[in-house]
């Protein structure tokens, strides 16, 4: 028992958990490359860290020990379930996210990986050699100051050195954006530079990166077609464009959806999801602004007080109400404090809905569109709606008496399985929401457009990268989990077309203005009217880190170190992998678009441009 004891209490077994402890988390985080190199630096850092403790002279300093070690714990653990959805580590600048994320308790728990959990196993064991260590005669001892103040000095000197990369190491570059402890301490430095340094961008410098890389598309094609209509914008929950068309044991998977794009409609089979960290928030953030959102968090907070031209203030200029429908608690992602800054009149959530039918997080989409046909029926024309729907959300809850989808066997239990009866619901829901419209006498003047949120079924799970692979034909990658579908619906107007332009959110305004026959100031608008347009590109934010992009039919992922080289690119639709190398000129514009949308932001540029003559309030439209 002694020598069980005496084995538990020495830093070599406390070393050797370690070591299995950062084993498990940068295979959690699928570091491919220079893991033993990652282990070992971390490994460096922790041991001068427990041994900085042992001889410190601080009181209480077992129960300081134990807390710092349980918080690095749950920040590895925080980063493995953040990896898990957003294939990132979290940042320090996302912590006011953590409310809106587990927010919905289900959709959190679903994320969880078990293995993660072993990152808290060796705690008891590195508190039990902790304190046996600084219990014995020798630490009982005065503290040796010379030798702690030169082991702190070399911690500190490593890992400013790596943090700083003062020679633009490639290799110190790829340990900075990937090791533990680096990773984080250049977070949190960047997050203190990014407040306290000016502007890196001056507004003339802006406006000239602007005219050279966002291209004129203005053109005759659908202009005005919509003019003088009501319009309705339907924000589609998880929603995949792999869903549209597709049958599934002898069913079709998105048949009123399918309806409507045969007749009277455009449809853009090439467009993305370009979401930042606010996920469906910021798909609508760019949707009506056409700006990228940013890495550091969902822009509705970040940036909720901006002016702003997009969509709902263009709209009003030409008389027409705006107002916002969401079946969610109206203060989640910000939206009650945000959507008046955004050009909203009116925002309806779920406390001001009928809550008799409620389905996972919220009002069910059935339930919200029935809700909706009197409230349209009520506003003036013309009118702006937008609508986010919501049972579709992640995990895809599904109570059986609201199931009309048949599975296979198989797919019983599979996050595919689930997914595709919430898909089926949500296109029913749409399909009574259309027959509602025709017989309210609302339907033939209402131009009815829709587009996906982000993906509902990620790739980087290994399940789910195997089901949706086997169902569609070919490996499951980013260029279709990315792929969300975009529909413009404009009865009587005699178009039918599929238009193959690559897009995405950031196209959504200029493609509608163009359809509503909308005049305004583009000078701080990055999208394009993809109409008119005949080449694309969408940079990324999330999921594919930012330098990655989408153009024509090539996807280009920046490597997960953060840097050119060792990334990769490939053929969308094919998986046929190209020389990544011949991409860097667009890999430089996708940093460049998104550095300039977040100066446009950080700057508050649009203040001097445009002046509204009132910022409504949910209270004075109530």
């Amino acid at each position: 028992m002694k020598k069980i004891k005496e084995i538990l209490a020495s830093t070599y077994f406390i070393a050797i958990l370690f070591v299995f402890k950062m084993m498990v988390y940068y295979s959690l985080i699928e570091v491919n490359q220079l893991e033993i190199v990652l282990i070992l630096i971390s490994l460096v850092v922790w041991g001068g860290i427990y041994f900085c403790f042992s001889k410190c002279g601080l009181k209480r300093k077992r129960e300081i020990f134990l807390s710092v070690y349980f918080l690095l714990s749950l920040l590895m653990f925080a980063d493995t379930m953040y990896y898990n959805y957003y294939n990132q580590t979290v940042s320090i600048r996302e912590i006011w996210q953590a409310k809106s994320v587990t927010a919905v308790p289900k959709s959190f728990i679903a994320t969880l990986i078990p293995a993660s959990f072993l990152l808290f196993i060796d705690i008891p064991f590195a508190y039990y050699s902790f304190k046996k260590y600084i219990d014995t005669k020798a630490q009982k001892d005065k503290p040796l100051k010379r030798e702690l103040k030169y082991i702190i000095s070399v911690l500190l000197a490593v890992l400013i050195t790596l943090v700083a990369n003062p020679f633009h190491s490639t290799a110190i570059e790829r340990v900075n954006n990937t090791e533990f402890f680096t990773n984080h301490v250049n977070d949190i430095y960047e997050a203190i530079a990014d407040n306290i340094t000016p502007a890196e961008m001056e507004e003339e410098e802006i406006l000239e990166v602007l005219n050279e890389i966002v291209p004129e598309t203005t053109g005759p094609a659908y202009n005005g077609i919509g003019k003088g209509r009501n319009l309705i914008l339907i924000q589609l929950e998880a929603f995949q464009d792999f869903l549209i068309g597709a049958e599934y044991n002898g069913q079709e998977i998105t048949p009123n959806i399918n309806r409507l794009i045969e007749k009277d409609s455009l449809y853009f089979d090439n467009f993305y999801s370009n979401i930042g960290k606010g996920n469906t928030a910021d798909a609508e953030f760019s949707s009506l602004n056409s700006l990228y959102p940013v890495i550091e968090g969902e822009s509705y907070r970040l940036y909720e007080e901006n002016v702003y031209n997009g969509l709902p203030w263009l709209l009003r200029e030409e008389g027409y109400r705006a107002f916002a429908v969401h079946g969610y608690e109206g203060e989640f992602w910000n939206r009650e404090n945000a959507y008046p800054y955004q050009g909203f009149q009116d925002y309806i959530s779920m406390e001001d809905l009928n809550q008799e039918e409620i389905i996972g997080m919220g009002v069910s989409d059935k339930s919200m569109f029935r809700q909706l046909i009197p409230i349209l029926e009520e506003q003036k024309e013309p009118y702006f709606s937008f609508v986010i729907t919501l049972t579709n959300h992640h995990p895809f809850l599904l109570d059986e008496q609201y199931t009309s989808f048949q599975l296979k066997e198989e797919d019983q239990d599979t996050k595919l399985g689930a997914y595709l009866q919430t898909v089926h619901y949500t296109d029913e829901a749409i399909g009574q929401f259309i027959e509602d419209l025709k017989k309210a006498g609302l339907y033939d003047n209402t131009v009815i457009a829709f587009y996906g949120d982000h993906h509902g079924l990620n790739c980087g799970m290994e399940d789910v990268q195997e089901d949706v692979s086997e169902f569609i034909g070919r490996v499951y990658d980013y260029d279709e989990m990315l792929n969300v579908p975009f529909i413009i619906h404009v009865p009587d107007s005699g178009i039918s077309k599929v238009i193959h332009t690559t897009g995405g959110h950031i196209d959504v305004m200029p493609t509608i203005s163009n359809i509503m026959g909308l005049t305004y100031d583009d000078t701080f608008t990055l999208g394009q009217d993809l109409g008119n347009a005949k080449e694309g590109f969408v940079a990324f934010t999330t999921y594919l880190f930012e330098g990655s992009f989408v153009k024509d039919d090539v996807i280009f992922e920046i490597s997960r170190e953060g840097i050119f080289e060792g990334s990769r690119a490939w053929r969308i639709g094919t998986n046929e992998s190209l020389d990544a190398s011949l991409f860097e000129e667009d890999y430089n514009k996708a940093i460049l678009l998104k550095k300039t949308s977040k100066e446009i932001l950080e700057q508050n540029l649009m203040a001097n441009y445009i002046i509204h003559e009132d910022i409504p309030t949910k209270e004075a439209n109530d």
